[in-house]
Protein backbone atom coordinates (compact mmCIF):
# COMPACT_ATOMS: atom_id res chain seq x y z
CA UNK A 1 0.00 0.00 0.00
CA UNK A 2 1.25 3.30 -1.21
CA UNK A 3 2.02 5.63 2.00
CA UNK A 4 0.16 8.71 1.97
CA UNK A 5 2.32 12.04 0.60
CA UNK A 6 0.62 14.35 3.88
CA UNK A 7 0.38 13.15 7.52
CA UNK A 8 -1.63 15.50 9.36
CA UNK A 9 -0.05 17.57 12.78
CA UNK A 10 -2.00 17.66 15.75
CA UNK A 11 -1.47 21.60 16.29
CA UNK A 12 -2.08 22.74 12.82
CA UNK A 13 -5.19 24.57 13.90
CA UNK A 14 -3.22 26.64 16.44
CA UNK A 15 -0.52 27.44 14.32
CA UNK A 16 -3.21 28.30 10.95
CA UNK A 17 -5.20 30.39 12.91
CA UNK A 18 -2.17 32.36 15.04
CA UNK A 19 -0.89 33.10 11.13
CA UNK A 20 -4.67 34.61 9.85
CA UNK A 21 -4.85 36.59 13.32
CA UNK A 22 -1.05 37.95 12.75
CA UNK A 23 -1.60 38.68 8.55
CA UNK A 24 -5.20 40.38 9.72
CA UNK A 25 -3.14 42.50 12.86
CA UNK A 26 -0.09 43.33 10.85
CA UNK A 27 -1.93 44.64 7.82
CA UNK A 28 -4.43 46.92 10.25
CA UNK A 29 -1.44 48.02 12.04
CA UNK A 30 0.04 49.23 8.51
CA UNK A 31 -3.03 50.69 7.32
CA UNK A 32 -3.30 52.80 10.75
CA UNK A 33 0.77 53.64 10.81
CA UNK A 34 0.16 54.95 7.17
CA UNK A 35 -2.92 57.07 7.98
CA UNK A 36 -0.47 58.57 11.05
CA UNK A 37 2.02 59.38 9.46
CA UNK A 38 -0.14 61.00 5.77
CA UNK A 39 1.05 57.98 3.69
CA UNK A 40 5.01 58.71 3.31
CA UNK A 41 7.19 57.47 0.37
CA UNK A 42 9.94 55.41 1.00
CA UNK A 43 12.58 56.35 -1.26
CA UNK A 44 13.70 58.98 -3.54
CA UNK A 45 13.31 60.64 -7.18
CA UNK A 46 11.39 58.00 -9.21
CA UNK A 47 12.02 55.56 -6.54
CA UNK A 48 9.54 53.99 -4.23
CA UNK A 49 9.80 51.41 -2.09
CA UNK A 50 6.73 49.34 -1.88
CA UNK A 51 5.61 48.12 2.01
CA UNK A 52 4.71 44.23 0.06
CA UNK A 53 8.23 43.68 -0.62
CA UNK A 54 8.79 43.82 3.30
CA UNK A 55 6.13 41.62 3.40
CA UNK A 56 7.49 39.09 1.29
CA UNK A 57 11.14 39.45 3.46
CA UNK A 58 8.99 38.49 6.23
CA UNK A 59 7.65 35.35 4.31
CA UNK A 60 10.89 34.43 2.75
CA UNK A 61 12.41 34.57 6.42
CA UNK A 62 9.59 32.11 7.63
CA UNK A 63 10.24 29.90 4.85
CA UNK A 64 14.16 29.92 5.66
CA UNK A 65 13.41 29.65 9.84
CA UNK A 66 10.72 26.58 9.03
CA UNK A 67 13.13 24.58 6.72
CA UNK A 68 16.50 24.90 8.61
CA UNK A 69 15.30 24.36 12.33
CA UNK A 70 13.06 21.66 13.78
CA UNK A 71 10.18 21.77 16.88
CA UNK A 72 7.42 23.05 17.90
CA UNK A 73 8.20 25.94 18.62
CA UNK A 74 9.90 26.71 15.40
CA UNK A 75 6.47 26.15 13.71
CA UNK A 76 4.55 28.92 15.59
CA UNK A 77 7.45 31.61 14.99
CA UNK A 78 6.69 30.35 11.48
CA UNK A 79 3.51 30.69 11.81
CA UNK A 80 3.76 34.32 13.55
CA UNK A 81 6.15 35.72 10.94
CA UNK A 82 4.79 34.34 7.62
CA UNK A 83 1.47 35.58 9.06
CA UNK A 84 2.72 39.17 9.82
CA UNK A 85 4.62 38.95 6.08
CA UNK A 86 1.12 37.98 4.28
CA UNK A 87 -0.72 40.73 5.70
CA UNK A 88 1.83 43.48 5.10
CA UNK A 89 1.85 42.22 1.08
CA UNK A 90 -1.76 41.71 1.05
CA UNK A 91 -2.16 45.45 2.17
CA UNK A 92 -0.93 46.73 -1.37
CA UNK A 93 -3.22 44.46 -3.40
CA UNK A 94 -5.03 47.40 -4.90
CA UNK A 95 -2.27 48.76 -6.28
CA UNK A 96 -2.16 45.61 -8.63
CA UNK A 97 -5.92 45.14 -9.41
CA UNK A 98 -6.10 48.48 -10.81
CA UNK A 99 -4.76 50.05 -13.94
CA UNK A 100 -3.86 53.72 -12.21
CA UNK A 101 -2.14 51.38 -9.03
CA UNK A 102 -4.77 52.82 -7.14
CA UNK A 103 -3.92 51.91 -3.41
CA UNK A 104 -6.84 53.71 -2.13
CA UNK A 105 -9.49 51.55 -4.48
CA UNK A 106 -12.40 50.92 -2.08
CA UNK A 107 -13.47 47.18 -2.46
CA UNK A 108 -9.97 46.77 -1.55
CA UNK A 109 -10.67 45.68 1.99
CA UNK A 110 -13.63 43.66 0.85
CA UNK A 111 -11.39 41.79 -1.56
CA UNK A 112 -8.49 40.93 1.52
CA UNK A 113 -10.65 39.98 4.01
CA UNK A 114 -12.28 37.63 1.32
CA UNK A 115 -9.02 36.21 0.60
CA UNK A 116 -8.92 35.73 4.53
CA UNK A 117 -12.12 33.66 4.72
CA UNK A 118 -11.25 32.06 1.77
CA UNK A 119 -8.48 30.94 4.06
CA UNK A 120 -10.38 30.08 6.86
CA UNK A 121 -12.45 28.21 5.34
CA UNK A 122 -9.65 26.31 4.17
CA UNK A 123 -7.78 26.30 7.74
CA UNK A 124 -11.17 24.63 9.03
CA UNK A 125 -11.38 21.63 6.27
CA UNK A 126 -8.06 20.92 6.81
CA UNK A 127 -7.93 20.65 10.19
CA UNK A 128 -11.39 19.16 10.94
CA UNK A 129 -11.80 17.47 13.79
CA UNK A 130 -11.56 13.71 12.44
CA UNK A 131 -9.55 10.87 13.53
CA UNK A 132 -6.11 10.83 12.76
CA UNK A 133 -4.94 7.56 11.51
CA UNK A 134 -2.68 5.69 13.96
CA UNK A 135 0.45 6.70 11.98
CA UNK A 136 -0.22 9.95 12.48
CA UNK A 137 -0.41 9.51 16.43
CA UNK A 138 2.81 7.93 16.41
CA UNK A 139 4.12 11.09 14.45
CA UNK A 140 2.55 13.84 16.80
CA UNK A 141 3.80 11.44 19.12
CA UNK A 142 7.32 11.50 17.91
CA UNK A 143 7.36 15.26 17.51
CA UNK A 144 6.09 16.10 20.75
CA UNK A 145 9.78 13.98 22.77
CA UNK A 146 11.57 16.62 21.56
CA UNK A 147 10.52 18.02 25.11
CA UNK A 148 12.61 14.94 26.72
CA UNK A 149 15.38 15.91 24.21
CA UNK A 150 15.87 19.32 25.50
CA UNK A 151 15.36 18.15 28.94
CA UNK A 152 12.40 20.10 29.33
CA UNK A 153 9.43 17.48 29.52
CA UNK A 154 6.78 18.35 32.28
CA UNK A 155 4.23 15.98 33.56
CA UNK A 156 1.56 17.60 31.37
CA UNK A 157 3.46 16.50 28.07
CA UNK A 158 4.39 13.59 29.14
CA UNK A 159 0.43 13.00 29.88
CA UNK A 160 -0.20 14.29 26.32
CA UNK A 161 2.05 12.25 24.38
CA UNK A 162 0.45 9.41 26.33
CA UNK A 163 -2.96 10.11 24.95
CA UNK A 164 -1.67 9.92 21.72
CA UNK A 165 -0.36 6.98 21.94
CA UNK A 166 -3.16 5.46 23.69
CA UNK A 167 -4.80 6.39 20.56
CA UNK A 168 -2.67 4.74 17.89
CA UNK A 169 -2.57 1.19 17.03
CA UNK A 170 -2.00 -0.91 20.69
CA UNK A 171 -0.27 -4.41 18.23
CA UNK A 172 2.04 -1.66 16.40
CA UNK A 173 5.72 -2.86 17.67
CA UNK A 174 6.60 1.47 17.36
CA UNK A 175 3.37 1.97 19.68
CA UNK A 176 4.84 -0.50 22.23
CA UNK A 177 8.44 1.02 21.90
CA UNK A 178 7.29 4.24 21.90
CA UNK A 179 5.26 3.61 25.44
CA UNK A 180 8.35 1.73 27.04
CA UNK A 181 10.65 4.93 26.23
CA UNK A 182 7.52 7.25 27.77
CA UNK A 183 7.74 5.35 30.66
CA UNK A 184 11.29 5.78 31.14
CA UNK A 185 11.64 9.55 31.06
CA UNK A 186 11.54 11.80 33.94
CA UNK A 187 9.93 15.09 33.73
CA UNK A 188 11.13 18.53 34.82
CA UNK A 189 9.31 20.41 37.36
CA UNK A 190 7.69 23.54 36.34
CA UNK A 191 10.65 26.64 35.79
CA UNK A 192 12.05 28.82 38.57
CA UNK A 193 9.01 30.85 38.97
CA UNK A 194 10.29 33.84 37.76
CA UNK A 195 8.16 37.27 37.14
CA UNK A 196 6.31 35.79 34.18
CA UNK A 197 5.59 32.57 35.89
CA UNK A 198 4.75 33.39 39.16
CA UNK A 199 1.74 36.28 36.76
CA UNK A 200 1.49 32.53 35.02
CA UNK A 201 0.42 30.89 37.95
CA UNK A 202 -1.27 33.63 39.61
CA UNK A 203 -3.15 33.62 36.38
CA UNK A 204 -4.08 29.99 36.92
CA UNK A 205 -5.09 29.60 40.50
CA UNK A 206 -7.62 32.77 40.09
CA UNK A 207 -9.16 31.10 36.62
CA UNK A 208 -9.71 27.42 38.83
CA UNK A 209 -10.78 29.73 42.12
CA UNK A 210 -13.09 31.46 39.80
CA UNK A 211 -15.03 28.01 37.98
CA UNK A 212 -15.77 27.16 42.11
CA UNK A 213 -17.88 30.29 42.37
CA UNK A 214 -21.72 29.13 41.83
CA UNK A 215 -22.20 31.87 39.63
CA UNK A 216 -19.36 31.58 36.94
CA UNK A 217 -21.66 29.80 34.66
CA UNK A 218 -23.81 32.33 34.45
CA UNK A 219 -21.21 35.07 34.76
CA UNK A 220 -19.29 34.14 31.46
CA UNK A 221 -22.71 33.02 29.20
CA UNK A 222 -23.94 36.83 30.39
CA UNK A 223 -20.31 38.06 29.34
CA UNK A 224 -21.05 36.56 25.88
CA UNK A 225 -24.78 36.72 25.12
CA UNK A 226 -24.14 40.34 25.92
CA UNK A 227 -21.50 41.12 23.76
CA UNK A 228 -23.75 39.65 20.64
CA UNK A 229 -26.52 41.37 21.98
CA UNK A 230 -24.17 44.61 21.36
CA UNK A 231 -23.27 43.79 17.96
CA UNK A 232 -27.05 42.75 16.97
CA UNK A 233 -28.50 46.07 18.46
CA UNK A 234 -25.67 48.36 16.76
CA UNK A 235 -26.02 46.38 13.33
CA UNK A 236 -30.07 47.07 13.88
CA UNK A 237 -29.58 51.00 14.70
CA UNK A 238 -27.54 51.24 11.92
CA UNK A 239 -30.67 49.32 9.79
CA UNK A 240 -33.16 51.42 11.06
CA UNK A 241 -31.21 54.95 10.36
CA UNK A 242 -30.76 53.43 6.77
CA UNK A 243 -34.17 52.19 6.29
CA UNK A 244 -34.80 53.45 2.97
CA UNK A 245 -31.22 52.24 1.98
CA UNK A 246 -31.73 48.50 3.74
CA UNK A 247 -35.28 48.49 1.67
CA UNK A 248 -33.45 49.45 -1.35
CA UNK A 249 -31.33 46.17 -0.90
CA UNK A 250 -34.53 43.99 -0.61
CA UNK A 251 -35.94 45.59 -3.88
CA UNK A 252 -32.60 44.58 -5.59
CA UNK A 253 -31.24 48.36 -6.36
CA UNK A 254 -27.71 46.94 -4.39
CA UNK A 255 -24.68 48.97 -4.21
CA UNK A 256 -21.98 48.02 -2.09
CA UNK A 257 -22.73 50.16 0.97
CA UNK A 258 -26.08 48.18 0.78
CA UNK A 259 -24.60 45.42 0.95
CA UNK A 260 -21.83 45.61 3.48
CA UNK A 261 -24.67 46.60 5.68
CA UNK A 262 -26.76 43.17 5.41
CA UNK A 263 -23.48 41.33 5.28
CA UNK A 264 -22.59 42.92 8.60
CA UNK A 265 -26.03 41.79 10.53
CA UNK A 266 -26.09 38.50 8.76
CA UNK A 267 -22.25 37.48 10.21
CA UNK A 268 -23.68 39.01 13.49
CA UNK A 269 -26.32 36.59 13.27
CA UNK A 270 -23.93 34.00 12.70
CA UNK A 271 -21.96 34.39 15.92
CA UNK A 272 -24.79 35.07 18.30
CA UNK A 273 -26.01 31.43 17.14
CA UNK A 274 -22.49 29.93 18.58
CA UNK A 275 -22.56 31.96 21.38
CA UNK A 276 -25.89 30.89 22.36
CA UNK A 277 -24.91 27.10 21.34
CA UNK A 278 -22.05 27.49 23.67
CA UNK A 279 -24.35 29.65 26.64
CA UNK A 280 -26.23 26.34 26.65
CA UNK A 281 -23.14 23.51 26.85
CA UNK A 282 -21.54 25.70 29.36
CA UNK A 283 -23.25 23.65 32.21
CA UNK A 284 -22.31 20.28 30.89
CA UNK A 285 -18.97 21.26 29.26
CA UNK A 286 -16.73 24.13 29.35
CA UNK A 287 -14.30 23.04 26.84
CA UNK A 288 -17.29 22.55 24.37
CA UNK A 289 -18.84 26.13 25.43
CA UNK A 290 -15.17 27.30 24.90
CA UNK A 291 -15.07 26.24 21.49
CA UNK A 292 -18.60 27.56 20.42
CA UNK A 293 -17.59 30.83 21.78
CA UNK A 294 -13.96 31.06 20.11
CA UNK A 295 -15.79 30.14 16.86
CA UNK A 296 -17.68 33.29 17.36
CA UNK A 297 -15.19 35.22 18.20
CA UNK A 298 -13.53 34.36 14.80
CA UNK A 299 -16.66 34.88 12.92
CA UNK A 300 -16.58 38.88 14.60
CA UNK A 301 -13.06 38.54 13.57
CA UNK A 302 -13.01 37.59 10.01
CA UNK A 303 -16.60 38.68 9.10
CA UNK A 304 -18.24 40.74 10.68
CA UNK A 305 -15.33 42.76 11.09
CA UNK A 306 -14.78 42.98 7.74
CA UNK A 307 -17.77 44.17 6.80
CA UNK A 308 -17.26 47.10 9.41
CA UNK A 309 -13.50 47.94 8.38
CA UNK A 310 -15.29 48.29 4.66
CA UNK A 311 -17.89 50.57 5.86
CA UNK A 312 -16.29 52.92 8.44
CA UNK A 313 -12.38 51.62 7.96
CA UNK A 314 -10.59 52.63 11.19
CA UNK A 315 -13.02 53.36 13.18
CA UNK A 316 -13.53 49.63 13.70
CA UNK A 317 -9.90 49.46 15.79
CA UNK A 318 -11.48 49.04 18.92
CA UNK A 319 -13.67 46.46 18.05
CA UNK A 320 -11.06 44.79 16.10
CA UNK A 321 -8.77 45.10 19.74
CA UNK A 322 -11.74 43.60 21.66
CA UNK A 323 -12.24 41.06 19.98
CA UNK A 324 -8.11 39.48 19.51
CA UNK A 325 -7.93 39.77 23.06
CA UNK A 326 -11.04 38.06 23.62
CA UNK A 327 -9.73 35.34 21.47
CA UNK A 328 -6.74 35.37 23.37
CA UNK A 329 -8.53 34.74 26.38
CA UNK A 330 -10.33 32.18 24.82
CA UNK A 331 -7.17 30.03 23.96
CA UNK A 332 -5.84 30.83 27.32
CA UNK A 333 -9.30 29.12 29.07
CA UNK A 334 -9.51 26.05 26.40
CA UNK A 335 -5.85 25.37 27.12
CA UNK A 336 -6.71 25.35 30.93
CA UNK A 337 -9.95 23.06 30.53
CA UNK A 338 -7.57 20.81 28.12
CA UNK A 339 -4.69 20.37 30.75
CA UNK A 340 -7.58 19.29 33.20
CA UNK A 341 -9.01 16.57 30.44
CA UNK A 342 -8.22 12.93 31.70
CA UNK A 343 -5.83 11.08 29.40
Amino acid sequence: MKAPVFYRNIDARDHLELFLVSAVSSLLLVRFYLYLTDYPQIGSGSFHIAHMLYGGLFMMAAIIIGVSFIGRRIQRMTALIGGVGFGVFIDELGKFITRDHNYFFQPTIGIIYAIFISLYLLFNFITRATKLSSTEYQLNALRHFEEAVRHEMDPHEKRRIQKLLNRADQKSVITQELKTLLAQLETVPPPLPRRFYKTLARANRQYRKFWKLRSSNQMIATLFIFQALLFLVVILGTIVNNFDTVNDFFNSYNDYGKELIIGQFLASTVAAIFVINGAIKLRHSRLNAFENFRRATLVNLFLTEFFIFSRIQFDAIPGFAVNLILLMALHYAIDQERHGQPV
